[in-house]
This record gives structure tokens, C-alpha cells and sequence, in this order.
């Protein structure tokens, strides 16, 4: 691998990272307590600066290292999460982007700018470097010798040394000083907290051996711990730490990744209380049959007692971490692929298909020919098993895109003097990455409008009896081959005589022309269309709506609004799973070919002439009424209908729809095709495909034509 390639994996990765610090970041802002999020930015900004530093990049890594060492004095508790430190280091996240996409932004020395930055940065926060020189000297070290090697709390500088690039392990150790500890001299607490610099710890005293109060000689050390230590550090350096009491004092090291099963998922409460000797088995099983939590009968039994019990749910919980690592590891062992790499290879695989259905209909015209048959038969299979797999390639899931807009919640909000959450639903909801990379900016521009034009100021949303923060909520569902991202919020909603006001200004309606609320709220997507009277830097120039209904229709989705002023706004997007092939159902009317999506289909029935005796489009299926459509009547196809029809039964929105048809051909690998602009707009048609035998099939739009129909009848 060249230089180049090199450099080009460090930056994909470090986008990565700084991607899952701004996700990290906010939801530390929203639980400051939680120590595994704060470990997690600490760790990220760790390995930007380690990383940078090693590919020469030292701007990045110089300021990495500033940053850092802020972050380092928050984990240990020495200043506190608070607004200004999430948002600087949201600001300091930003910098490092920059510098990283600007062609040799990243070497060099800091800028006065970036000087000026972490210098506000530090105030602004609290933190002290003094502080950070009070650490080290508790190590042992010198304020400067953390700037050429890895100090003990595991920083890395340029010049890290092997240990660095060691993956970090987890031990439990346990440390129980000798009885006349004081009378030597000897301080258990500095030997714990140097312990402690050597990595990410968590401490359990151990009380167990001190006596009541009369009977407490002060000069007794009658304590202990038990750590749990995760560290790159070998098990030499952790045992040089009790280099001068290991004569006098008790002390096990033991690393948990040699307690962990890889075929499990870590160790049952029980047997690490055995493994302690805390219990035996015998006793353990006697208490096993209670529905009660093993933990609190043993304690109720008095058969260990509380700090025993501590000691192995901290073990249990390191050692889940383990496993749960391992198995991150394990997912993570792929390989990056270039999008525009996976998007050639699903155009072949579209190709393919459809060569696949040329050759199965020209094998027709060969009957007899059994081995020819057979080939194609096939070549169907493997052509079906190819598709699938690279359709699940490209699927993703939409939680990633959803995490994303919590920064601009975030920023806007701050910006526009607004309490603000972010609620997301259906992360796990999966789209084909073509189809989520054209969602971002229709969802950006709808957020951004919820922002701006719905949720009230705090003082507004009080006089109105609301919550002072309010809320947009993020949803994605499946149903069928469409996938529905919902955005609501509780603001404001749509005033309709306003902008049936202003869309009368802007000629777009006309005084005397009827409409709907459903059609008047649909206005504020028309091109220059805003109810802002001025225009600021948030909205008011009437761009962002207009995007969002162009957008759908490039991919062949649709846009939905429901709102009641003064409480809410929803906004629903129809988006096709994939733009490249889906399973479908070949029916024909007449001589047109149409394709069903297969996803949607619940069965299909016949519909005998004779049975025809009135005109209500009613029929009897699962011994229930099932309303049909008669397609040959909705697109006006001119003929004779067939004495027996063929009905397709279609789930729409948990309403189930007969689709009537002259013929059903059978199940079809439609490879989606565009269909020009005078027919996108077609009741009914969603996109075209192209047959065996060269003829174009129009993929239909049930749910489009169901609605189309219902607003005839209404």
C-alpha cells in the first residue's frame, strides 16, 4: 500500500471517529453522569492525536493534544460537562475536520487562531494546568516528559512509545496492604492512584477487617481494594507499582480477557463468587431455585456480604465490556468500499437480470431443449442469490443519518433562543444508500423549518400552557416496498389563512379558486413561496420546501402534511426501499404489461363473469368484504374484458385492496427504470421496467391509485 493509500484510510477513519464524537458529545450533554460516554469522546480525541501524529500531521495532533488534555482533567473529575465545554469541543471537532479536508491544513504549527481558540477554550471551561502538573507529579513524572513519551494516564505524543500501539487489556487486581502499612511509612493511597493514572479504573474499598470503633488501633491498615484496571500497560509495569510493598502486602493481578468464554457472553454472577472463594457451590445451588436476584438472597442469607457482592457485579459488568468489545472487533473486520464501486456493481447486476429474463423467454421458444432449460434454471438462481446479496449490501440503516442532525438541532436552536429536543424512532428502519444520501437535504431543510417557522420561544410556549422545551421527533417505518420518515413537532403548526394570503400575493392561487386544507398547506412547497416577512440566515428566501418536493420526486417519493395550528405539524415522506430492483408481480390488461411490487401482495383469486351481479366493486375474500379496483377502467385500456379476471389482493396501510386485471403472468426481478417527466406525474405509475422481450412494463403505485380513487368517490 502506497503513502497515498495510507493518508486516505487515516482520513476515512478519523471521519469516522469525529463523525461518533459529535453523536458522543451531544448525548454526553444530555447525561453528564455517564462515565462509559465521557471514556468513549476521551478515547476518540486520544486516537485522532496518536494517529495524526504518526502520519506526520502534528497541527492535527498538537491541538488533538490540547484538547485532550482538557478532557482528560473532565474524566478525572477536576472540571465539569457543561454548555461551554460541549460546544467548544463540538467547535474543536469542527477545526479538526477542516483541517483534515484542507490540503495541508494539518501540518505545520498552531495558528494564532487556534492559539486564541483553546486559550478561551480553557477559561472558559476552568481548567487548570496546574492541575494537570498535580497529576503527573503523583505519578512520578515531569510536567515536560509527557510532551516526548506516554505519560500514566495514557496519553501518546509523537513520539509514543510501543506500548502505545498495544491493545488496551483489562485486569483485576486485588491489593490488600500489610497490617502495619502506616507504622512503615507506607501510603496505600498513592499506590492506588498511581495505579490508577495507568489507565481508565474503578475502585472498590474494602471495609470487611475494621473492627468497631473501640476496638480501631488508628495505626492498623486494615483495609483493601479490589481495581479493575483497563490499561495498554503489561502486567510487569502494573506490579512495579507495588514494587515496595510486595513483601508486606497481598496482591493479585489476574487479566480478565482469560476469564472470558468466547463463546459466551460473559460469566454468571454465581460462579465469579465461587471463583472468589466467597461462596461455595454447594451453598450457591441451595439458593438457586428462588425467584428472587441471586445477588440480594445471597446478602439476605448472609452468606456473602454486600462488598463481595459489588466486587463480582463489577466483575460481571467488565467482563460483558470485554465480550462486547470482542464482538465489535468481529463486526468490524470488513473491508471499506467506495459508494460509486457499489453502485456499479448493483447497475451490472441490474444488466444481469435482464439478461437473465431475455434469455429465460427466448428458452421458451426452445421447448424440448431440457439442458438448456436446466442452465437457465440455473443461472436464475445464482443471478437471484447475486441480487440479494448486493441489495443487502447497499442497505443501510437510517439511525446513522437520524444521529446526525442532533448537532444541527443542537446549533440552530442556541441560535435562534430556543429549547430544543431531538426524539428519533426507526433508527433501525433499513434504505438502500442511494435513497438516504438524496434524504439529507429534504430532512435538513424540514428540520431547520421546524426550528425556525414551528417551535415557539420558550416565553410563547409558556403563555400557551406547552413544556418550555420543545420537541421534534424523528420516525422511520416500513410498510411493504415504501419506507415513511415522519418529522413532527409540537409548535406552532400551519396558519392556512396565512399562507393562503400569501400564496394569493404571490399569484400562485387565485382569490376565487376552492381549496382544501390538505392543498392549501401543500403550497408552502412551490418554489419562492416563505411566510417570513424578512429573510435571515435561517429561512425566508422560500428554498427549503421547494427542495424537499423536488427531492422526493427524484426518487419517486411523495410528501404528506397534517397540522392544527397552535399544536402540531407532521410532515410524512413515502420513499421506495431501493431505486434499483425489487421483486415484483407481472399482471397484464389488454396488451399493456404492469408490475406489482411483490411486497405488497397478500394473494390473488379469480373473478368469473358469471359472478358479476351487481356494480358495487365488492367482493368476498377470507370471507370478508374486500372493495377491488378495476384497472382496465382506471387507466381507460380500451377492450373486451375476459369472461374470468384475475384479482390481486394488495395490503395498503392495513387495509387490504383487490387490483383487478385481465391476467397475472407471474412473480418477475424488475430492474427499476425512470420514466420521463410527463408521466412522473401520472396517478397510479411509479417507474417503468423492461421485459424479456424488450416491451416496457409501468411498476404501479397501489397506495397512489387507491388514494386516486377515493378522492373520485369523495
Amino acid at each position: 500500500m502506497s503513502e497515498n493509500q495510507f493518508m486516505e484510510t487515516f482520513r476515512e477513519e478519523a471521519l469516522e471517529l469525529l463523525g461518533n464524537l459529535e453523536s458522543k458529545l451531544l448525548e454526553l450533554e444530555e447525561r453528564p453522569d455517564d462515565a462509559e460516554l465521557l471514556s468513549a469522546v476521551f478515547r476518540v480525541m486520544h486516537t485522532i492525536k496518536g494517529s495524526a501524529a504518526m502520519f506526520g500531521l502534528d497541527r492535527i495532533s498538537s491541538f488533538s493534544h490540547e484538547v485532550e488534555s482538557i478532557l482528560s482533567a473532565l474524566r478525572d473529575g477536576k472540571i465539569a460537562v457543561s454548555k461551554e465545554l460541549i460546544g467548544n469541543t463540538l467547535l474543536s471537532r469542527d477545526m479538526i475536520l477542516e483541517m483534515l479536508e484542507g490540503d495541508g491544513e494539518g501540518t505545520g504549527p498552531l495558528s494564532d487562531e487556534m492559539k486564541s481558540f483553546l486559550a478561551n477554550f480553557k477559561e472558559e471551561v476552568g481548567f487548570s494546568s496546574a492541575a494537570s502538573n498535580e497529576k503527573q507529579a503523583t505519578s512520578g513524572e515531569s510536567p515536560d516528559s509527557s510532551k516526548a513519551a506516554m505519560g500514566t494516564d495514557g496519553g501518546t505524543g509523537a513520539g509514543a512509545p510501543p506500548e502505545a500501539a498495544l491493545e488496551p487489556q483489562t485486569w483485576r487486581i486485588a491489593f490488600e496492604p500489610g497490617r502495619d502499612s502506616f507504622r512503615r511509612g507506607v501510603n496505600p493511597l498513592a499506590i492506588v492512584s498511581e495505579l490508577r493514572n495507568l489507565g481508565e479504573s474503578v475502585c472498590i474499598p474494602l471495609f470487611d477487617r475494621i473492627p468497631r470503633l473501640t476496638d480501631l488501633d488508628p495505626e492498623d491498615c486494615l483495609t483493601g481494594w479490589e481495581i479493575y484496571l483497563t490499561t495498554t500497560a503489561d502486567e510487569n509495569r502494573i506490579r512495579d507499582v507495588f514494587i515496595f510493598v510486595e513483601d508486606s502486602a497481598k496482591i493479585t493481578v489476574e487479566c480478565l480477557v482469560d476469564l472470558v468464554d468466547p463463546r459466551g457472553d460473559g460469566k454468571k454472577l454465581g460462579e465469579i463468587l465461587v471463583e472468589h472463594g466467597k461462596i461455595d457451590r454447594e451453598k450457591l445451588e441451595s439458593v438457586l431455585g428462588s425467584q428472587k436476584r441471586i445477588g440480594e438472597l445471597l446478602v439476605e442469607e448472609k452468606l456473602v456480604t454486600p462488598t463481595d457482592l459489588k466486587v463480582a457485579l463489577e466483575e460481571q459488568k467488565q467482563i460483558q465490556k470485554i465480550q462486547k468489545t470482542r464482538s465489535t472487533i468481529a463486526d468490524m473486520s470488513t473491508i471499506r468500499v467506495k459508494s460509486d464501486k457499489l453502485d456499479q456493481l448493483m447497475t451490472l447486476v441490474g444488466e444481469l437480470v435482464t439478461i437473465h429474463a431475455r434469455i429465460q423467454e427466448s428458452s421458451r421458444r426452445l421447448a424440448g431443449n431440457d439442458d438448456i432449460l436446466s442452465i437457465v434454471e440455473q443461472f436464475g438462481r445464482i443471478t437471484d442469490e447475486l441480487r440479494n446479496n448486493t441489495m443487502s449490501i447497499r442497505m443501510v440503516p437510517i439511525g446513522t443519518t437520524f444521529s446526525s442532525f442532533k448537532r444541527l438541532v443542537h446549533d440552530l436552536s442556541s441560535e435562534l433562543g430556543k429549547n430544543v429536543d431531538l426524539l428519533a424512532e426507526g433508527g433501525e428502519t433499513e434504505l438502500d444508500k442511494t435513497v438516504i444520501e438524496k434524504l439529507n437535504d429534504p430532512l435538513i431543510h424540514i428540520i431547520r423549518n421546524s426550528l425556525d417557522h414551528g417551535v415557539e420561544l420558550p416565553a410563547v410556549r409558556a403563555e400557551r400552557g406547552k413544556p418550555e422545551r420543545g420537541t421534534i421527533r424523528l420516525s422511520a417505518s416500513q410498510t411493504g416496498a415504501y419506507v415513511y420518515i415522519q418529522i413532527e413537532d409540537d409548535g406552532n403548526g400551519l396558519d392556512a389563512q396565512a399562507i393562503r394570503k400569501k400564496a394569493i400575493e404571490k399569484g400562485l392561487v387565485k382569490p376565487d379558486d376552492v381549496l382544501s386544507e390538505q392543498d392549501i398547506h401543500k403550497l408552502i412547497f412551490a418554489p419562492g413561496f416563505s411566510t417570513k416577512e424578512k429573510v435571515t440566515a435561517v429561512s425566508g428566501r422560500g428554498v427549503g420546501m421547494d427542495v424537499v418536493n423536488r427531492q422526493m420526486e427524484l426518487i419517486n417519493g411523495s410528501v404528506e402534511i397534517e397540522s392544527e395550528q397552535g399544536l402540531y405539524t407532521q410532515i410524512t415522506l413515502k420513499i421506495p426501499l431501493t431505486l434499483a430492483i425489487i421483486d415484483g408481480l407481472l399482471v397484464r390488461i389488454g396488451e399493456e404489461s404492469f408490475v406489482i411490487p411483490l411486497s405488497v401482495v397478500v394473494g390473488c383469486l379469480e373473478y368469473v363473469k358469471a359472478e358479476r351481479t351487481n356494480d358495487n366493486d365488492i367482493v368476498i375474500f377470507h370471507d370478508r368484504q374486500l372493495p377491488f379496483i378495476n384497472m382496465r377502467e382506471f387507466f381507460d385500456i380500451s377492450g373486451v374484458r375476459l369472461p374470468i379476471e384475475q384479482m390481486v389482493v394488495v395490503n395498503i396501510k392495513e387495509q387490504q385492496v383487490g387490483i383487478l386485471v385481465d391476467q397475472v403472468i407471474g412473480s418477475n426481478q424488475t430492474v427499476i427504470k425512470p420514466i420521463g417527466k410527463i408521466y412522473r406525474r401520472a396517478d397510479g405509475v411509479s417507474n417503468a421496467s423492461i421485459l424479456g422481450d424488450g416491451s416496457v412494463a409501468l411498476i404501479l403505485d397501489v397506495e397512489q391509485i387507491m388514494a386516486a380513487v377515493q378522492k373520485v368517490e369523495a
